[in-house]
């Protein structure tokens, strides 16, 4: 699957969002990733037109948005990885007692449809052992293994779009994985990444870089806006300008009330009470705000005081090397590069196990 040719030194991540096209080009430089290029476009059209018109419009008009943002951006790389939406797919943690290499896969096979409600030939799965324990002889006690389906349907359709857009598919991962590997990486701590984009929201919660729990909250970016517009009697586009801007919608001066953020508010609130406990405290070190709607003037202030727990804004460029001359442009967007990130980073790693 992973036939990178000789000499071959970047890999694209292509993000497509609901709103936007997000892509990274990192280039393996002695042996750290290095960022080459990145290209960032505006596709508002493309989820109203696929709902009236269906879904060939969403599979004919990205490919074109794809193939402008890397002309535009002088790209030429064709090797990518792209992400899917984790909005029903499944990641999910299987114990299995110790047992021989060979039959690990059955066993895998015969646990999933315990957890995947439809047929298996419909969904694309893989595994990943994450944990070995070990009895104090040596032998092997328990296995923990990472389990991830998504529909095969879908994964065909976004392979279709980037070989459409002239470029070659070295895999399609779905969006929270590539989430966690940019923000998160191999960091050691407990954290919960809150990824706002303009339709849906994400929220990870994850243990040394494994995800533990996930959901996905059909709310976003878009919900703030409409509230905007109608509450104070603008127009959608002049309230997306507003949200944008440097007025605190979230203050306690502001008579503004957003149901979606409650309800993501909710949804982070019933996580972390099933969470072990650091004293009289959740175990959690942090939570990472991640997607357009995490730059929000005075938002991330509001989220730490309604959980009460540290809130950053994530920095998927910190596991990058970049020019430092770039900083102020990267500042305004970098938030909304965190599933492009992740996904290149994926290509690097295969690049230094060659």
């Amino acid at each position: 699957m992973f036939d990178f040719g000789f000499g071959t030194k970047k890999i694209l991540g292509i993000d497509i969002g609901a709103s936007a096209l997000k892509i990274v080009e990192l280039e393996l430089r002695s042996g750290k990733a290095y960022l080459s290029n990145y290209a960032w476009m505006e596709i508002p059209d493309i989820s109203e037109k696929n709902n009236n018109i269906g879904s060939s419009f969403f599979e004919t008009a990205t490919p074109e948005y794809i193939k402008k943002a890397l002309r535009l951006a002088k790209i030429k790389t064709k090797k990518t990885y792209a992400s899917i939406p984790s909005f029903g797919g499944l990641i999910t943690l299987i114990d299995f007692p110790k047992m021989a290499p060979e039959d690990m896969e059955q066993a895998i096979k015969f646990e999933a449809h315990k957890y995947i409600p439809t047929s298996l030939d419909e969904v694309v799965t893989s595994w990943e052992v994450i944990k070995d324990e070990k009895t104090n002889n040596g032998q092997k006690n328990n296995i923990q293994v990472l389990l991830v389906a998504a529909s095969k349907n879908k994964v065909l359709t976004y392979e279709k779009i980037i070989k459409d857009a002239g470029l070659k598919p070295l895999g399609i991962e779905m969006e929270n994985l590539a989430m966690v590997d940019s923000l998160v990486g191999n960091d050691l701590g407990n954290f919960i990444i809150i990824d706002i984009g303009w339709r849906v929201c994400n929220i990870i919660y994850t243990e040394k870089g494994i995800i533990k729990a996930n959901r996905n909250i059909d709310a976003g970016g878009k919900d703030i806006t409409k509230i905007i517009a109608r509450s104070l009697g603008v127009t959608f586009e002049r309230a997306e300008k507003m949200k944008i801007s440097e007025k605190d919608f979230f203050s306690a001066e502001s008579s503004l009330h957003f149901p979606s953020i409650d309800i993501i508010i909710g949804e982070i609130s019933r996580i972390i009470n099933v969470l072990p406990k650091r004293g009289d405290t959740p175990d959690v070190d942090a939570l990472i705000l991640s997607g357009g709607t995490a730059n929000l003037f005075g938002f991330k202030e509001f989220i730490q005081k309604k959980i009460g727990i540290k809130t950053i804004i994530g920095n998927p460029f910190s596991r990058v090397i970049y020019d430092k001359k770039i900083e102020p442009a990267l500042e305004k967007v970098k938030s909304q590069f965190t599933v492009a990130i992740g996904l290149a980073l994926k290509g690097i790693e295969k690049l230094q196990e060659k």
